[in-house]
């Protein structure tokens, strides 16, 4: 997690910018058939609907969501719940090779995955552009790309041929290069790589929600050993009963430190558990399954 000072945007702006610099393909384009589109819409919608009956997602009740496509070649999608033009959550959906979809993770909050609006405001933040009005007005040369919950960025590339790695939720350059990503991205598991098998989930078994905390205000991974793979088998068990547990992922040869609270989880009926990770910093709380993350990072109580 990053800390980071939030900004209201201005919405007409932001949908000037989607359409100057980031494709709102719909999933009728040529990225899907119309009829694999249609399915894609009703899984969506039957997901959005089980989760509204959460406290947490009850915005989506009266939500609308958009569809486009990450890229390239990963046949996945990036789905984005809005109220009044205005973001309250995310999925990120990958195809599986039965035809079906996966469920690679989901979240609630006003920066979500991929939100223009955070992007353009940390470009500016970091020096890129002058202004919000200057890089509204440039043909950005961006594409989404979704490897993993761990590596999710925007790849930008410069008119003068430099290329930028930018953090998914916060916008934040990420100090590596295209060979820094190139050898992550081939040590990491991709979503596509674990869909292939995987039942559809309908509904939520069990949900526990607690309270966000400064990841911090202790650094145990810094003085303790990981959760082992025992403890791991009890963390819903650590969550119900308030524990604070860290999540942390390195990556790029260490240059690089993620670091979330582990704030609550949901089951669903195939037993298939999604930990809840805040981040405060961009207002959003992301749900992801705990197979990924085991492989992707550590525990820390």
């Amino acid at each position: 997690m990053r800390r980071w000072i939030s900004f209201f945007a201005l919405v007409a702006l932001v949908l000037m910018a989607g359409t100057n610099a980031v494709s709102a393909a719909a999933v009728t384009s040529s990225a899907a058939p119309q009829g694999h589109a249609s399915k894609l819409q009703q899984q969506v919608d039957a997901w959005a609907g089980t989760l509204a009956a959460q406290p947490q997602f009850k915005s989506w009740k009266k939500a609308t969501s958009s569809i486009v496509p990450l890229g390239p070649g990963t046949h996945s999608w990036l789905v984005t719940f809005r109220i009044n033009r205005q973001p309250v959550g995310y999925m990120i959906v990958h195809a599986t090779t039965e035809g079906g979809f996966m469920l690679g993770e989901y979240g609630t909050g006003a920066h979500p995955a991929f939100d223009p609006n955070t992007l353009y405001r940390s470009m500016v933040r970091q020096g890129m552009f002058t202004s919000f009005a200057e890089a509204i007005k440039k043909p950005l040369h961006l594409e989404r790309l979704y490897v993993s919950p761990v590596l999710a960025v925007w790849k930008y590339k410069e008119a003068g041929g430099e290329t930028y790695y930018l953090d998914a939720w916060t916008g934040e350059a990420l100090p590596i290069s295209d060979r820094l990503w190139q050898e992550q991205v081939s040590a990491l598991h991709t979503g596509s790589d674990s869909a292939a098998s995987v039942p559809v989930l309908s509904k939520l078994s069990n949900a526990k929600a607690n309270k966000a905390f400064d990841p911090y205000e202790r650094m145990p991974w810094l003085t303790k050993s990981p959760l082992t793979k025992e403890q791991l088998g009890r963390l819903p068990n650590l969550l119900d009963q308030r524990s604070q547990i860290r999540f942390t992922a390195e990556l790029f040869h260490e240059t690089v430190l993620f670091v979330y609270p582990a704030v609550g989880y949901h089951r669903w009926n195939d037993n298939s558990l999604f930990i809840a990770l805040d981040s405060s910093g961009t207002l959003c709380t992301r749900y992801v399954p705990m197979e990924a993350l085991k492989q992707e990072g550590r525990f820390y109580n």
